[in-house]
């Protein structure tokens, strides 16, 4: 490490669930965004990845211990917390004066409840969209009056929770930049085709949509952006020409929202000859909707899709304002069969 540069260490929790991880091994996406806005601001970063590499809390200790690092990130859904929270209590452990950073949707939420436990290890919450709050936390790191003024920050002080004030959202998001070089490729597989290298894009954020069990809807405000289709191919030729690539995760939870973008960006794709795959999760209106492009989602690669079903009866679909019917959810997924792509969807139960 270059002398007095600092550094800062993204881990995921190791938690694991049989229904998410029996089809693939995930990249962390949100990382790579993170870790190259630390980048920018003169951290060394490191992304370990201790989940995918199924390394339980022993074997962070051991690592952890080998590693000089500031300040410790990881991230949080509610599930995951538990073992998020133990990550940050591992570190100050090994490293008493090290920071401790934490994002996601749980404690974006969840900040009274996480800073009011007695037993708590995390010293800072960065809420909502992190990027340019992340860079601008590092750049004051050691003026401690400046990074306490930093947006979207949630910390406690003096005894008393401090929420400051969030930045929008970032107009562009291709203004974003990715260091792609921050992970480990060789480590993400989707299992269901044999020696595959699973790479990770996200065409856009947000969704528009009001399901009253989503953390989404909230996490974004309703508010959902784009990404440029041509900037998502020059990503996705990259992964697949430089870093061998061959199938594509899109993360984002409703990428085919705009009907034009998502046809243009699945004719550029078609375009590009990546002979890869694409795994994507949409609303099961917009297959039905897109019925008459199905073909080219084929021809781009699309092979894999999630569809929020969520429930067999009316009543429960209106219940949780899905804006949906039970035979559009029908018609999708027979559609989905029809142009020989796997369904995948999901109920609310309770």
């Amino acid at each position: 490490m270059a002398q007095n540069k600092k550094k800062i260490i993204f881990v995921t929790p190791p938690y694991h669930c049989g229904v998410v991880e029996v089809a693939g091994s995930w990249p962390p996406l949100g990382f790579i965004y993170l870790g190259t806005q630390a980048k920018k601001a003169g951290w060394e970063v490191e992304i370990y990845d201790a989940m995918t590499i199924r390394h339980n809390f022993k074997d962070i200790e051991k690592h952890l211990k080998k590693t000089d690092f500031d300040i410790l990130a990881t991230t949080s859904i509610t599930p995951t917390f538990p073992d998020a929270h133990q990550l940050c209590g591992l570190a100050k452990k090994i490293k008493p004066n090290c920071t401790t950073l934490i994002g996601g949707v749980h404690p974006t939420f969840s900040f009274k409840e996480i800073f009011e436990d007695d037993k708590n290890q995390i010293d800072y919450i960065i809420s909502g969209e992190a990027e340019n709050s992340l860079c601008q936390f590092l750049l004051n790191f050691d003026d401690l009056d400046k990074r306490h003024e930093t947006p979207n920050l949630i910390f406690r002080e003096d005894g008393k929770i401090k929420v400051n004030k969030m930045l929008p959202f970032v107009d562009e998001i291709d203004s974003l930049e990715t260091d792609w070089k921050l992970l480990d490729w060789d480590l993400y597989k989707y299992y269901v085709i044999p020696n595959s290298k699973l790479g990770a894009v996200s065409t856009s954020r947000g969704c528009n949509f009001g399901c009253t069990f989503c953390s989404q809807q909230k996490f974004w405000n309703k508010i959902w952006r784009g990404r440029q289709p041509e900037k998502v191919v020059k990503d996705m030729s990259y992964l697949n020409s430089k870093l061998g690539i061959n199938v594509f995760l899109f993360t984002d939870e409703y990428p085919t929202y705009d009907r034009d973008r998502w046809e243009e960006l699945l004719d550029r794709i078609i375009s590009a000859k990546l002979n890869s795959y694409i795994l994507i999760e949409t609303r099961v209106e917009d297959i039905n909707r897109d019925k008459d492009i199905l073909d080219k989602y084929r021809k781009s690669g699309v092979i894999h899709i999630y569809v929020g079903a969520e429930a067999t009866d009316q009543e429960t679909l209106d219940k949780i304002n899905k804006e949906i019917t039970v035979s559009e959810s029908r018609e999708a997924i027979e559609l989905i069969a029809e142009f020989n792509m796997i369904s995948e969807t999901s109920f609310v139960l309770g």
